[in-house]
């Protein structure tokens, strides 16, 4: 068994990127990388773009694993399939390979979790790796930062620099859930590749792949309520999100917030020793906002969509501040359903 650093966003029983061998979709974009790989023309900064959870972080580590154990026929088989016996495959999903950085949120000064951005610290050990390593005429050395969004504003002008002056044989490869928030000079020096949302039929066949077992109907429902990101179906398929959709709507569609549903669910966001059912419950809430907007939109109720899509807004930004300043997640998610039941009765009676 390969052990795998640990990680933020990990998910108990679901095979992270490094050890994913195949990657299913974004069958263009894996051709332009192979082709570009093949031709000696990549560039040397890319941007995976795309929603969270479709597949950029395994893109990454199929790159890395082309770039850093090439086939010995310089054409090779196109990147999105890797062999996991290969020593190098072993190496890279260790976090040992040699020409390889994987830059994530560390771990917190008390050890107990993970810091809410990627520090400049994480940037200055990218100074040491290409301090420390030395690329020969056929080798690379390869940088993924996941996400750069999570990057604070010493750490991406830091890497910046890095990106004016690249080092030899170098590629960095950057994962954004969007772009609307980075440094324009960063999206100036590098490639963007945008990944597109997958399609249910291929978020099937992760879901199959990752955990089997399933019957089709769970599947499928999860797959539709994926809403073209794997890892949102993987959630809602091994992690109890099912139940918690039913949950949810039934104290958002009833006439009158049930207060005792409210505490059951504020409970499970609440529990400190997971952050997986609170992401989903707070998804779902945000999810329900938008849909009610859009139904509003187009039945011609603008100003009600106008007020659902402001507060949507002020609601994330909420959602940020709450895990920023660490606030007591029951309370708090009690306070959210509140404003949103009060929220989407108006709409509908509005």
């Amino acid at each position: 068994m390969i052990e795998v650093p640990e990680v933020h966003d990990g998910l108990e029983g679901v095979l992270p990127p490094q050890l994913t061998a195949r990657l299913h979709g974004h069958a263009s974009e894996l051709a332009f990388l192979s082709d570009s790989v093949n031709a000696g023309k990549l560039h040397h900064a890319l941007i995976f773009e795309g929603e969270r959870g479709i597949g950029k972080a395994t893109a990454a580590f199929q790159l890395a694993n082309r770039l850093l154990d090439p086939p010995p026929d310089l054409a090779g088989p196109p990147i999105g399939a890797i062999d996991p016996e290969t020593a190098a495959f072993r190496q890279i999903a260790q976090g040992s390979h040699p020409g390889l950085l994987y830059l994530t949120r560390p771990r917190n000064d008390a050890g107990t979790g993970f810091k809410q951005a990627i520090t400049v610290d994480e940037i200055r050990r990218l100074q040491r790796f290409f301090s420390m390593t030395a690329a020969g005429p056929d080798s690379y050395r390869v940088v993924i930062v996941d996400p750069v969004n999570d990057l604070n504003r010493n750490a991406a002008n830091a890497l910046l620099k890095l990106l004016e002056e690249p080092p030899a044989r170098s590629v960095f490869i950057l994962i954004a859930h969007g772009t609307g928030g980075l440094l324009p000079t960063i999206r100036s020096r590098c490639q963007i590749l945008k990944f597109a949302p997958l399609s249910d039929e291929e978020i099937g066949r992760v879901l199959t792949a990752q955990i089997g077992g399933e019957d089709e109907t769970t599947v499928a429902r999860a797959a539709a309520l994926g809403g073209g990101s794997a890892r949102r179906a993987l959630l809602f398929a091994q992690f109890g999100g099912l139940e918690l959709e039913e949950a949810l709507d039934a104290f958002l569609g009833a006439p009158r917030p049930d207060i005792r549903q409210a505490h059951k669910l504020a409970e499970i966001a609440g529990n400190r020793k997971s952050d997986v059912h609170r992401d989903i419950l707070r998804e779902l809430v945000l999810d329900r906002m938008r849909e009610e907007a859009t139904t509003a939109a187009r039945t011609g109720r603008m100003r009600t969509a106008e007020r659902i899509a402001t507060a949507d807004m002020a609601m994330q930004e909420r959602i940020r501040m709450a895990d920023a300043f660490n606030l007591d997640r029951k309370q708090d998610f009690l306070t959210l359903l509140a404003d949103v039941h009060d929220l989407l009765s108006t709409a509908r009676t509005g």
